[in-house]
């Protein structure tokens, strides 16, 4: 479900009152794009504190409020891969989250041609060591199970923190290399090896690589490279089934998507 963005000034009077009092009356402002999981996204440029801050909010009875609330929940355990949670507030009906800002890229470049494929292999080096807080209960059954024979269960199951969504959108460079990993509102625990095997599959989609060459990389995190074959070939095939249904709920343009799942998935039977 895409989230249809509200301009700044729409907000209800207690919401833009409540972001005021944190970062400043009249402080410069600029909409951010990019993204669809928020009705707010905006920049900040506070007179006082960090240079530049992210607000991102949904209104509390929103369906998507949860994704907001897991983020918040995820934000406090991983400070070196994410941007840092600076504030939530509840206000005029809408849950804000606030964070640092970062002078980075829109999004990572994946093509094989560039240099941003090592800085996130490193964060997703860095992320396959955390575990998961008590709070992530989401699981990758819970997401793929329903594309997957019951028995291979086991196979997705595991106590590592996983981001679950490593599309080039949702990696940020910064010209020193520097890379952060945003949006966690589907967090999960699983195997440490789930964010690399989906990482392969962005790479062929997002990057244009070919499946040789996104395999090649996806193998430099080292769960991956000892993951069970039968487990990544389960995942591959559930992602392309979920997409596969995507389709056939209505979503459009998603050919390209399927096209590069299903090759990715036909690499590991």
């Amino acid at each position: 479900m895409r989230v249809d963005r509200l301009p700044f000034e729409e907000l209800p009077d207690d919401t833009r009152q409540a972001i005021a009092a944190r970062v400043g009356e009249d402080c410069p402002r600029a909409e951010v794009e990019s993204g669809t999981s928020s009705a707010l996204a905006s920049l900040f440029w506070p007179e006082s504190g960090p240079e530049m801050v992210f607000v991102k909010g949904l209104p509390l009875d929103h369906p998507r409020i949860g994704e907001l609330r897991a983020e918040a929940a995820v934000a406090p355990f991983v400070p070196a891969i994410a941007p840092r949670l600076l504030w939530q507030e509840e206000a005029g009906g809408w849950l804000l989250l606030c964070f640092e800002g970062a002078h980075a890229s829109a999004w990572a470049y994946f093509g094989e041609d560039g240099d941003h494929l090592e800085p996130v292999a490193a964060a997703l080096r860095e992320l396959s060591l955390l575990p998961a807080p008590d709070g992530v209960r989401l699981t990758p059954w819970d997401r793929w199970g329903e594309y997957c024979d019951p028995a291979h269960k086991r196979l997705l199951t595991g106590d590592r923190l996983v981001h679950s969504d490593p599309a080039a959108t949702n990696f940020m460079v910064e010209r020193g290399g520097r890379v952060w990993m945003i949006d966690w509102a589907w967090a999960m625990r699983g195997p440490a090896w789930i964010d690399a095997a989906l990482w392969g599959f962005r790479l062929v989609l997002d990057g244009k690589q070919s499946i040789e060459d996104a395999a090649r990389w996806a193998r430099t995190i080292p769960p991956f490279a000892q993951a069970p074959r039968e487990g990544v070939r389960v995942l591959a095939e559930a992602e392309a089934r979920s997409w596969e249904a995507w389709r056939e709920h209505g979503m459009t343009e998603l050919d390209e998507t399927i096209t590069a799942a299903r090759a990715w998935a036909a690499h590991w039977r």
